[in-house]
């Protein structure tokens, strides 16, 4: 696959913005993923998809490279960056971070469509609408990442992803989309994981007030739902590609978070990334293997559907928040609170995994 990768993330891992809009239309009704078969998974009816690197491992050991790589890749991309926020002294530099990793998607966007010829093909969708849904992931983007400061990581992470509870408010709202009973209970399990993991930080409260820190979060989700939203219209009403989409929207929204970090974070960040010990080694660590990871989990999806790879997401994002408490234990003394919101949450995913199955089913 060509480097057309582009959720900064910024949200399905956790997702990056940025590749959000390849994931949903590897997904959407009518896209059979390369090397899936009729359901979505399994063996491809004409593509073997069992070689990887040069080395013919069998359908089942590519999917099992793929998905180690995903888990291991974004697991030590958000390691690096709660290590940055939590054990640099003062550090205080979100927007930089930001604009850091849309830089390399950014890149790989541009590297995609100059490679597969697309980059000179006449645009879709409205310009318009790429600048604010450019504007609106820019935004996003960094205030997901300044709600740090006041959260604890693993308290962040389950918050970002109730962003399901976002996204299907939205759509109902604007797009007239219609969810199963799955995914209203998987909504209303990680709003009470959410609940569970508050009580845990008042109970560990160190006379912090983490108020902006919830503010800061959801109104990032509320964000990033309008986003996939919007990337949504894009390719659907407009017929634009995901590639096409992306292209358009980090590299907008890259020049939006330089502007941002300049004027916010100015010559300081600079200053404190090449002079403070591991700043700068940390931020191209979380950087590229954030690219990585997403790159993985995009392949992944190509390769084996879109039920397996999000099996794989649900079981990092668990990762994620265990491997939390473990690295990063002082701001965060674990709870009984704390305990009942990461099972809450474990079954809140299981069941957005399981509405999946289902619609496959249909």
């Amino acid at each position: 696959m060509s480097t057309e990768v582009n959720a900064k993330g910024y949200g399905g891992t956790d997702s990056s913005p940025a590749l959000e809009p390849l994931l949903k239309s590897d997904a959407k009704e009518g896209v059979e993923p390369v090397g899936a078969g009729s359901d979505g998974s399994g063996p491809p009816k004409d593509d073997p998809g069992d070689v990887i690197f040069g080395l013919k491992l069998g359908f089942d050991g590519v999917f099992a490279v793929l998905a180690l790589l995903t888990v291991v890749l974004i697991s030590a991309s958000c390691y690096f960056e709660e290590w940055m926020y939590k054990r640099l002294p003062n550090f205080n530099y979100f927007w930089t971070v930001a604009c850091a990793e849309l830089a390399v998607f950014t890149v790989a966007s541009v590297a995609g469509a100059v490679a597969t010829g697309t980059i000179a093909q006449p645009r879709r969708a409205p310009f318009l609408k790429y600048l604010l849904q450019a504007t609106v992931m820019a935004v996003y983007a960094a205030i997901a990442k300044i709600a740090y400061k006041y959260l604890n990581y693993a308290t962040g992470t389950v918050l970002r992803s109730t962003k399901l509870v976002f996204v299907m408010a939205i759509s109902v709202a604007w797009l007239g989309r219609r969810y199963s009973a799955w995914d209203y209970a998987a909504a209303i399990g990680m709003i009470v994981s959410v609940a569970c993991f508050g009580l845990g930080e008042a109970h560990a409260d160190k006379g912090q007030d983490h108020t902006w820190g919830y503010v800061l979060s959801v109104l990032g989700l509320g964000l990033a739902a309008l986003q996939t939203n919007m990337a949504d219209n894009a390719m659907r009403d407009h017929g634009a590609t995901s590639l096409e989409n992306m292209l358009y929207v980090n590299g907008l929204g890259f020049w939006i978070v330089l502007v941002f970090a300049a004027v916010v974070d100015g010559e300081a960040a600079i200053d404190y990334m090449l002079h403070t010990e591991n700043a700068l080694t940390l931020l191209i660590a979380r950087s590229l293997t954030f690219y990585l990871g997403a790159f993985a989990f995009t392949e992944l999806t190509r390769h084996s559907g879109a039920t397996p790879a999000t099996s794989v997401a649900t079981a990092r994002k668990a990762l994620t928040v265990m491997l939390s408490f473990v690295a990063f234990p002082d701001d965060k003394p674990f709870s009984g609170w704390f305990l009942a919101g990461i099972l809450t949450f474990i079954a809140a995913i299981g069941l957005e995994l399981k509405s999946r199955i289902e619609k496959k089913r249909r």
